[in-house]
């Protein structure tokens, strides 16, 4: 009893003396070596000065995270004590949580069990794989998923799941045939190996079913944060935009709560672990704005939050992430509807230059690509992904130039610039159709259309179509039709009719042929030829014979069509591609 109340008037002591520090340091100000005083438990009113070097500001929630240290590489003889020895034990737990940015104070979490046992490639095949995708890592396909997680990681994930001594978790699952499933893909393209496309399937099957049954509330980590930008890809890669909205903004609050975003003080062996949480932050950071652009919803992730180092030599997917969160914020957000026509132009001029740098570059590696002779280690697929990233590249290039006035003089309410490169992209789209209808993967079709045509979206489409309407011009009709044909699948599962963006432009095109034609003399008067499910897109009356004022409702409303209703609509119409509409 006595040994209790000798310990309540020392910690009585220890709250008076840290009472009367705080209440001097209030008061007075800080000077000489005063700055440099820390407490000490044991010293209680007498207080004895410990210098250091750096002071300590009372003001500042770091003077906790300085006491804390000070407290536990105190070498005082009265805290080997047992009542002393384990709140000693967890203060220098805290201190490596609060030292270590990828320590989570949930590290002892233990993940939810499998309650799957899916079928897995052989053990073999897998060894075999892994192997091949070590030696390739400066593959296009490879080096995108190792910037969630290293290769080094991916493969003992892999291990854990194959020689599980205890059970693994649904994150490994995920986490495992995610990476598996990118390397079976890039071993069939390299090989043609029929067994590595089937293994593939495999993986990607037990990864849609794992991220189905994936929680969004789960304690943050670097594999819960992984496992969610899995999920962002897969559901990108399968036109579903709004759960991969869902994912990516789980992951973005995720990555801030553990302050990826941020500079931190790291010790010498922990860089490494820290390059990788700031690999898998940018991961996240690009999707995030995208998927903001695309939904036409404000970033996760604020920029001016951000203090990591920047440099001229980020990778051109971050540069382009970065672009995209401006366009959205300076040009299409709400808040930038209060702008002036003139000041939009200047900001658009701004990002258009920006973005040029970077197709520029793209345009460069193209050629480099191009002119490389295929040896050991050499990508064979890298100047497709580059064509890949120069639609996408220049999609947005023209929605940016969109926001741009079109000349006094200019018959059109776009400029000319904008339709010039509307067109290019067309072009460079083509290109890219027959290259990607050369590989041996039908999947590579249908990522790149969900990619470049859906997730981006694809303005051009409606920059051309607009401009073919106004103009009577048969050629950018022709445009249209080739690239609404180019999108047709080898293979038709189901229903002709769902949605699919090869069913939703012939539509678009049928109704600005329609629309054209009807000014043709020879244009037969019959209102049977207009399709009834054209009205889905409100588009209907393209073609039937228009009177004195209905032509001036259709031309006028091409023509001063505000910006942001533009881009709303647009949205509207390219929304029909995630939902499974009949039409």
């Amino acid at each position: 009893m006595l040994c209790c109340e000798q310990k309540i008037d020392e910690i009585a002591k220890g709250i008076d003396s840290i009472t009367l520090l705080l209440s001097q340091n209030a008061s007075q100000p800080v000077q000489g070596t005063e700055a440099n005083t820390i407490w000490h438990p044991d010293r209680s009113a007498s207080a004895r000065p410990l210098t250091k070097s750096q002071p300590l500001l009372w003001d500042h929630s770091a003077h906790i995270i300085n006491f804390i240290k000070t407290v536990v590489e105190d070498k005082n003889p009265q805290y080997v004590e047992s009542h002393a020895a384990e709140p000693l034990s967890s203060l220098r737990k805290l201190v490596q949580i609060l030292e270590d940015p990828g320590a989570s104070p949930c590290s002892g979490f233990k993940f939810m069990r499998s309650q799957s046992n899916p079928p897995m490639p052989p053990l073999e095949a897998v060894v075999t794989v892994l192997r091949w995708a070590k030696d390739h890592e400066g593959y296009s396909g490879i080096a995108r998923i190792t910037e969630i997680l290293p290769v080094e990681t991916f493969t003992d994930i892999c291990r854990m799941v194959y020689f599980a001594v205890d059970d693994y978790s649904e994150v490994d699952l995920i986490l495992a045939n995610g990476y598996l499933a990118c390397a079976f893909s890039q071993h069939f393209l390299e090989y043609g190996l029929q067994d590595s496309r089937k293994y593939c399937n495999i993986c990607r099957q037990n990864l849609h079913e794992g991220l189905a049954r994936f929680p969004l509330l789960l304690p943050a980590s670097m594999e819960v944060i992984a496992a969610l930008t899995l999920g962002v890809y897969d559901a990108i890669e399968t036109s579903r935009a709004t759960t991969a909205w869902r994912f990516v903004s789980a992951a973005s609050s995720l990555c801030l709560t553990l302050g990826y975003h941020r500079i931190t003080s790291t010790k010498e062996e922990n860089q490494s672990l820290r390059a990788s949480q700031e690999r898998l932050f940018w991961s996240i950071y690009k999707m995030d704005k995208g998927l903001s652009l695309q939904l036409s919803r404000p970033s996760n992730i604020r920029d001016d939050e951000i203090t990591l180092p920047r440099s001229d030599k980020e990778p051109r997917q971050r540069r382009l992430g970065r672009i995209q969160g401006k366009v959205y914020d300076q040009l299409y957000s709400q808040a930038s509807s209060s702008r002036s026509i003139d000041e939009r132009g200047r900001l658009a001029e701004t990002l258009a230059e920006e973005l040029r740098g970077l197709i520029n570059e793209t345009h460069t590696e193209i050629f480099a690509a191009a002119a490389q002779v295929a040896e050991d280690g050499f990508d064979p697929l890298k100047g497709l992904y580059l064509q890949c990233d120069l639609v996408c590249q220049a999609s947005l290039l023209t929605l940016i130039l969109r926001a741009t006035p079109s000349r006094p003089d200019s018959l059109g309410s776009v400029s000319e610039d904008c339709v010039a490169v509307a067109r290019d992209v067309f072009d460079v789209h083509q290109k890219c159709m027959i290259d990607l209808r050369k590989c041996k993967d039908p999947m590579m079709v249908t990522q790149y259309i969900n990619w470049a045509i859906v997730h981006i979206p694809f303005v051009p489409f409606s920059i051309l179509f607009t401009h073919a309407v106004q103009f009577l011009d048969l050629a950018d009709l022709e445009r249209l039709d080739t690239f609404a044909a180019s999108l047709k699948p080898d293979t038709v599962d189901g229903q002709e009719s769902i949605t699919h963006p090869h069913r939703l432009y012939e539509l678009l095109c049928q109704a600005a042929r329609l629309y054209i034609d009807s000014r043709n003399p020879s244009f037969p008067e019959d209102s049977t030829l207009i399709p009834e499910n054209l009205d889905i897109f409100g588009l209907s009356t393209f073609g039937t014979e228009p009177d004195a004022e209905s032509e001036s409702f259709h031309m006028s409303s091409l023509q001063t069509l505000g910006l942001n209703d533009w881009y709303h609509n647009n949205q509207q119409i390219m929304r029909l591609l995630n939902e499974d509409s009949l039409f």
